[in-house]
Order: C-alpha cells, then sequence, then structure tokens
C-alpha cells in the first residue's frame, strides 16, 4: 500500500472524531459543542476521550465553565483546522446547491383528504424546485415548536391580512346516500333526523367544528342522549359509511361538493348551519421566504372563496 493510502486509512478512523474535535475546540463548552452536533454531552465527552487515548495525547483541559485545548491540542488544531474547516465549507456549499427549498404545510384530516390532496400534484407540478411535505393531526393547533411554514386549519374567521386568508366559511348540512333518503321518505327539518343513525366524527376534546348536537342545537332542536350514533376518528370513514347508507353524516360545503356533484352523497334537508368559524390559511413563519410566499399565494387562489 502506498504511503498516501496509507494516510488516508489512517485518517478515516478517526475523522468523525476528528472533526467533534475542532467543533468543541471552536465552542470551548461541550455542552455547546454536543448540542450543535446533535449528540449528548456525556456521549461526546466519551468520544474526545477515546480520540484522546488513540492518539495517545491530551487535548483539552476541563474547566467548571468549559474547556480549553491543552499544547497537543493546539498543535493539533493548527495541522487540522484550517484544511479540515475548508473542506467542510466546500462540502456544505457542494450539497447546499443539490438540496432543494423545503416549504412544509400542515392542516387536519379532512382538508387534506377531501381538498388539498387532490390538488397536491398541481402544487408539485407549478413548484418543481420545491420540497413541499404534508403533515396532518385531527385538530392542528400554532405551535411554535413546529416545523410547519404554512397551517390551514378551522378557527375563528377573523381578518385577513398578507399573513392571514381566509378560504371558506363553515356552513354545514346533512348529507345520506341515496338508497338510505329512499328507506326514510320525508325528511323536511332537522327534528326529523333526531331517530335516525348519526354518523359523527369522534373528538377528544371539545372540537371547532360543528357536532350534531351542536348542528341540530343550531335549529332548536336538542339530541338525546339514547340516539343512535355512530363514530369514527376520521373524517373521510365518516364520509365512506354514510355513502354506504349507514347513516346521515354532517357535510361541510367546501369538502364534500365533489361527492355530492358524483350523486354518491345527497342533502337530506335544504337546511344549512354556517357559523363564525373557516378554513384559515396563515404563514407560521416570521419573515417567511418567497418561497413560502408563493405557496401561500397558490394555496389562497386555489381554495380561497
Amino acid at each position: 500500500m502506498s504511503d498516501i493510502g496509507k494516510s488516508y486509512t489512517s485518517l478515516s478512523r478517526h475523522a468523525a472524531d476528528l472533526c467533534l474535535f475542532l467543533l468543541v475546540a471552536e465552542c470551548g463548552q461541550l455542552s455547546l459543542a454536543a448540542e450543535q452536533a446533535g449528540l449528548s454531552q456525556p456521549r461526546l465527552s466519551q468520544r474526545i476521550k477515546a480520540l484522546e487515548e488513540s492518539l495517545g495525547r491530551s487535548l483539552f483541559r476541563r474547566h467548571r465553565r468549559g474547556v480549553t485545548l491543552t499544547p497537543e491540542g493546539r498543535e493539533l488544531l493548527e495541522v487540522l483546522g484550517p484544511p479540515l474547516g475548508e473542506a467542510a465549507a466546500g462540502f456544505a456549499r457542494l450539497t447546499g446547491k443539490r438540496q432543494r427549498r423545503q416549504v412544509v404545510i400542515q392542516t387536519d384530516l379532512a382538508f387534506a383528504g377531501f381538498r388539498f390532496l387532490p390538488a397536491f400534484p398541481s402544487l408539485c407540478a407549478d413548484f418543481p424546485d420545491l420540497g413541499l411535505s404534508l403533515m396532518t393531526r385531527q385538530m392542528p393547533d400554532p405551535d411554535p415548536d413546529s416545523t410547519a411554514d404554512l397551517l390551514i386549519r378551522m378557527e375563528p374567521a377573523g381578518q385577513e391580512g398578507p399573513s392571514r386568508r381566509l378560504l371558506f366559511p363553515e356552513r354545514v348540512h346533512a348529507v345520506a346516500s341515496p338508497g338510505f333518503l329512499a328507506r326514510h321518505p320525508g325528511l323536511c327539518s332537522p327534528a326529523d333526523l333526531a331517530g335516525l343513525p348519526l354518523i359523527e366524527l369522534a373528538s377528544p376534546s371539545t372540537p371547532p367544528w360543528y357536532t350534531w348536537s351542536s348542528w341540530l342545537r343550531r335549529f332548536g332542536v336538542t339530541l338525546q342522549s339514547r340516539s343512535e350514533r355512530i363514530s369514527f376518528n376520521s373524517y373521510d370513514h365518516v364520509i365512506q359509511a354514510a355513502e354506504e347508507g349507514l347513516g346521515l353524516a354532517l357535510g361541510w360545503r367546501g369538502l364534500t361538493d365533489a361527492r355530492i356533484e358524483a350523486g354518491t352523497l345527497v342533502p337530506a334537508l335544504a337546511a344549512e348551519a354556517d357559523s363564525a368559524m373557516a378554513y384559515v390559511l396563515s404563514m407560521e413563519t416570521p419573515g417567511a421566504s418567497k418561497e413560502v410566499r408563493a405557496v401561500f399565494d397558490w394555496i389562497a387562489e386555489r381554495f380561497g372563496g
């Protein structure tokens, strides 16, 4: 083996720990270096100690407030700091050019399944240079620690602004399959629904959207506790159960319109209930990038109104 080959082999055995050595020397604190390296402080200490034992050199002096380089540590830093630092910076520039900018969108399961996913291929086609991610939760809430750039959720309509757009208000009617309505003719008012099987979206807490209880109460009807109810934790399952004729479901305008147009669901009544709630699009990152702004405008134009 050539001398250069032996040198590469020797360096490769210690390359990762040498990079950690440089990071600790730059930070002057094990805790800060561990945080930047994504390691626990004990694990980083073990890696540095193993490097010292392998090299047969003491590289750092430990103090209460941090670490300082020993003479041997300074010697190693002078030898490796410039070339490894330049190599790390060059590698970052090279990989940075290849990484696509990311835009993360978070919304609830119903909006994702019934509105967003059908349009997602068009969004990706219009932004081929972006890495687009969609995250879903049943009740997405603003979170300062969230990685989401854009949030779509049901909340009080309020005022629109540069970083907040109203997509569509909450308007809800009772829907069922044509077969179910054929078996239950003569439905005229919300009061007629109280004795029928009602399919509902389950929620661990009080949801911001209409439930059967709150929707019927809007028309002065009290839902009895003995009423037959079928619950699912997914709105997609609620709608599928209604299409299968298992009962009545609440249909949100803007979500179930395509099912109404296709005829798999039909309105059970003419009555609709609206509220002060709406699906709202908001930017979650302060000083949003032009890419986030562009996707924000695309979603607002596609789903607004």
